[in-house]
């Protein structure tokens, strides 16, 4: 029986000293953090090697400017969630992840929007990136991507960010095309600049080879695409650089060729193995 009081004792003394210990363990903590401040602020840029939209020195400046300086600024005075909110609606910023250490030193993470497409609009010139989502262009850098230009049928307002509402069907189907192309090296190098007709007809003129292209609207993109590779394999070879002023992909498993020449049309759809 007296064995049993003493174990029994020896649990109650050791639960009150560990709880004691959390206890005044967590007041130190929470004086130690009161008054520490932020010794050093770093910015990684996390995919800097492929778009540089974002650069550190203009995050510090936001941090700058929402009152945080290192050596001076407490950190039990900074909202981690909101300079994330704050960071993330900066013009091509896709997420950031903001931290801080025991030593005081706020990190920030930044990853990029990812441009796929350019699009020159009446009202300004604008990206679309993997998402669909819509930001202006950047005067700090400039992301090499095909262009859209002509009568795009997207009404996309004077500095607009986000997804469009309108006409989102198209929006998609041209945000398809530009993932086809950027997954696609070979094409993403020849196609430069898309025009986009008053009947909403895509076209282009590819780096090599001094034809149009007369590519339709943008859906089956990878089926004409196959058609094309037709034309440079087969067609190609046998009439040469020059023979044709334009290739139409709009036609079922054909090609339509206008020759430069004579202009008249020729339908091919012989041994495409499509």
């Amino acid at each position: 029986m007296f064995k049993k009081i003493l174990i029994y004792t020896g649990y109650v003394l050791i639960t009150a000293a560990l709880v004691a210990y959390f206890f005044w363990s967590s007041v130190l903590t929470a004086e130690e953090t009161d008054k520490l401040h932020c010794t050093e602020i770093k910015v990684a840029v996390l995919d800097s090697a492929k778009n540089r939209f974002v650069s550190p020195a203009e995050i510090k400046e936001l941090l700058r400017v929402e009152g945080i300086t290192p050596g001076e600024s407490k950190i039990k005075h900074i909202n981690l969630y909101e300079l994330e909110n704050i960071i993330n609606n900066r013009t091509a910023v896709k997420i950031s992840q903001v931290s801080i250490n025991r030593r005081g030193i706020l990190k920030v993470d930044i990853t990029q929007r990812r441009p796929v497409l350019r699009l020159e609009t009446a009202n300004g010139g604008f990206y679309m990136d993997e998402t669909a989502y819509i930001f202006p262009l950047m005067r700090s850098f400039t992301s090499y991507v095909p262009v859209v230009t002509g009568n795009i049928p997207l009404n996309i307002p004077v500095g607009f960010r986000g997804e469009l509402k309108n006409n989102q069907k198209w929006a998609y189907k041209i945000h398809n095309l530009g993932i086809y192309l950027e997954r696609e090296s070979f094409w993403n190098s020849m196609v430069e600049q898309i025009y986009v007709d008053e009947k909403g007809v895509l076209s282009f003129i590819p780096r090599v080879g001094s034809f149009e292209v007369i590519f339709g609207e943008p859906e089956n993109i990878e089926y004409k695409f196959l058609k094309l590779e037709a034309f440079y394999n087969k067609v190609i070879p046998a009439q040469g650089w020059d023979a044709y002023k334009s290739v139409d992909l709009r036609f079922g498993n054909q090609l339509v060729c206008k020759k430069s020449e004579k202009k008249s049309e020729k339908k091919i759809n012989k041994n495409l193995n499509l």
